[in-house]
């Protein structure tokens, strides 16, 4: 398995990315996924610094994750803080700890390159990523937020 950025002819594998089912989080999951190349290529946010990272296995994309710069109304970015948007694993590989090597690896990439934060959101009602947050990152901070904004943060150790 390697960890490498997306690459634009991985846009194919992003719109049938199985994530094993369907209801409000995958649906949403996988509409995300599906539109990862285009969201990273918007030259209208180019300040934001996007970035898609996937796992790849013989040339099959197993799971990705994205993020960006994290961003305010008003066009403020902070360079050193980011948000991630979407972390997403194939179903066949879904509980193997991938989801979990993937978070890893980013968070270590962006802590070697000066990140101080990364910020998450997840729904309260999304059981599922809120248990994966608890697990994998029990010292991130997590309070309820209004909605739509990020609630859980991480902060990375430089």
């Amino acid at each position: 398995m390697i960890v490498r950025h997306a690459r634009d002819s991985d846009a194919e594998q992003f719109e049938s990315f199985d994530l094993g089912g369907s209801g409000p989080w995958l649906d949403e999951v996988a509409e995300i996924v599906a539109g990862l190349v285009a969201w990273r290529s918007d030259p209208h946010v180019a300040q934001l610094d996007r970035q898609v990272i996937v796992a790849a296995t013989d040339g099959q994309v197993v799971a990705v994750a994205a993020h960006e710069r994290l961003g305010r109304s008003g066009g403020r970015v902070w360079n050193h803080h980011r948000y991630l948007m979407v972390t997403a694993v194939r179903s066949d590989q879904q509980r193997t700890g991938l989801a979990r090597l993937l978070v890893e690896s980013v968070l270590a990439d962006l802590a070697s390159n000066e990140c101080e934060s990364v910020e998450w959101l997840v729904h309260p009602s999304n059981r599922p990523s809120i248990e994966f947050s608890r697990n994998v990152f029990p010292e991130a901070d997590e309070t309820q937020p209004p909605e739509d904004d990020p609630y859980v943060s991480f902060a990375l150790a430089l």
